[in-house]
């Protein structure tokens, strides 16, 4: 019996090797939205300092024959045993994913940017911080959780900007019995942005329109899934708000022109969050052909504006949107020659504290 669990155990050995040896690697995993580890480059210095054999295992971890089914697998097993938490991310009561928000560390050095940064600017400025998922439901996940609040950060930025700060939690928590973000994904989604969008209009003292929402999609597993992967879970759904307005859309890293807000391109793949506004872009530039009153308003932004500038645009002559992630040039340069008479700043509470672009703000 030990003979035949010996043979056994050395011809799956063999087999998992040989088709580790022959199996065709892939360099990005679109189930987990990330880059596998490469083939770690030998050194006399990387092989004695550890350095070498640490980055062998992350390969061969990320290149395991049949990888997927065994994650699927893990986390299952996990799940079973009632399992809460997965790397960072918490399983609600809802069976939505929650992502753990740690005390932010950069909350001083940002505000001290944006009040130099917007300082020296005779216009009017907003500041939205939207929270996440974990706030808005946070009564949905372990009551053993060590997430943050980020409310005290929400909070803390309020007090300390000397900009007008939007506050849309009321909004959100009001109207949380309704899909306001994504379960499987860090975003909100069109409906969250919707409620941030009326409280906009009712702080800036605009009227509002009301739109219909159609689905474009219901197949979507987003970023809180490519944690961890676990297809027992249901997709999401993605909409869209019904517009007849008449739009020029410019996106400057593809020098591209287009009448449309969304890509549909992306519905196919991977990141269909990324079907709003083309996906994260240096700088767009939305000119409304049905309004020509020379108000122009800038946007400096994460992600979470693109879903939200859509409602935005049928109340400006021209829409600027820069995320400083990406836009190399100076921002109050391009405000100056771009007759900029309106900046908002519009970021989500867990991305922002290590968000290279705000930080580098001039």
């Amino acid at each position: 019996m030990k003979k035949i669990l010996s043979i056994i155990i050395v011809f799956i050995s063999l087999t998992f090797s040989l088709l580790f040896v022959f199996l065709p690697k892939e360099t990005f995993s679109s189930d987990e939205n990330r880059y596998l580890e490469k083939w770690p480059s030998l050194s006399f210095d990387n092989l004695f300092d550890g350095e070498y054999t640490g980055n062998l295992g992350s390969y061969i971890a990320d290149h395991f024959p049949y990888r997927k089914s065994f994650l699927e697998i893990k986390t299952r097993t996990e799940k079973s045993l009632g399992v809460t938490k997965q790397s960072d991310v918490y399983y609600g009561s809802d069976n939505a994913l929650y992502q753990e928000y740690p005390k932010p560390m950069n909350s001083d050095y940002i505000i001290n940017r944006v009040n130099d940064f917007t300082s020296n600017l005779d216009m009017d400025i907003d500041f939205m911080l939207v929270p996440t998922s974990i706030y808005i439901y946070n009564d949905r996940i372990s009551k053993y959780n060590t997430s943050y609040d980020e409310g005290i950060t929400i909070d803390y930025y309020k007090n300390n900007l000397n900009i007008n700060f939007i506050d849309v939690r009321d909004m959100l928590y009001e109207n949380r019995d309704k899909e306001l973000y994504y379960k499987t994904d860090h975003h909100w989604t069109t409906l969250g942005a919707y409620y941030a969008y009326l409280v906009y209009c009712d702080e800036l003292g605009i009227v509002p329109r009301e739109y219909e929402f159609e689905i474009v999609n219901r197949e979507f597993y987003g970023t809180l899934y490519s944690k961890i992967i676990d297809n027992s879970l249901s997709y999401d759904t993605i909409w869209k708000i019904k517009d007849d307005s008449n739009y020029n859309v410019y996106y400057e890293d593809d020098n591209r022109e287009t009448d449309s807000l969304y890509n549909d391109d992306y519905l196919e793949e991977k990141d269909k969050y990324s079907y709003f506004l083309n996906g994260n872009q240096s700088l767009v530039l939305i000119d409304n052909e049905d309004i020509n009153d020379g108000n122009n308003i800038l946007i400096i932004k994460d992600s979470y504006a693109n879903c939200f500038i859509p409602f935005l645009v049928n109340h400006y002559d021209k829409v600027h949107v820069i995320d400083p992630r990406y836009y190399g040039e100076n921002i109050s340069e391009y405000i100056d020659k771009n007759d900029i008479n309106r900046v908002l700043f519009l970021y989500n509470v867990m991305t922002i504290d290590d968000d290279g672009g705000i930080i580098g703000l001039e």
